[in-house]
């Protein structure tokens, strides 16, 4: 009967692994897609969660209808905040399919990424808004929840060690 409360314990546990796996695995704010016209776009940044202030890796692939990388495509990027555009990055050639951008974010929010696929093919210009989510804690909020987690099992555990060593003296 006593054994059986270490059962719980492994299940309390993976329950914050399984938190932490499914972050890093599924960043939940900044990754999309699209399709435009016959080319396929995808944005995700690096860091998952994007926060003010520090520098945010903006990943742009492109790929055509066949889901392949596109060898050349000329993109322009425009980055707005409350609909006031904060920065604008011209048109340029770009190759093998990726571009990646460095940005710091400035303001909390939503951020709106206007992205400009000029198609080489037959010169049209292909647009899409993408939206980003900027926080300014939650990098802070998600560790210190994790570390509370982590304490409240050590916490279980000594728990349950003292009190059958209390038990088995009283017997």
């Amino acid at each position: 009967m006593k054994k059986r409360f270490y059962l719980f314990l492994p299940i309390y546990f993976s329950f914050f692994v399984g938190l932490g796996v499914y972050e890093v695995i599924h960043p939940p704010f900044s990754t999309d897609s699209t399709r435009i016209g016959n080319y396929e776009i995808k944005i995700e940044t690096t860091p998952p969660v994007p926060e003010i202030e520090k520098n945010t890796s903006i990943h742009f692939l492109v790929l055509d209808e066949n889901g392949r990388s596109v060898d050349k495509f000329r993109i322009g990027i425009q980055i707005y905040y409350n609909d006031d555009l904060e920065k604008s990055f011209p048109p340029a050639n770009h190759g093998l399919g990726r571009y990646d951008l460095d940005y710091t974010f400035k303001e909390s929010g939503n951020h709106v990424i206007r992205v400009d696929l000029f198609d080489l093919k037959n010169g049209d210009v292909l647009s899409h808004a993408f939206n980003v989510g900027v926080l300014n804690f939650y990098m802070n909020i998600f560790t210190y929840l994790v570390i509370a987690g982590l304490t409240g099992v050590a916490g279980i555990i000594i728990a349950i060690i003292i009190f059958q060593k209390k038990i088995s003296k009283t017997r």
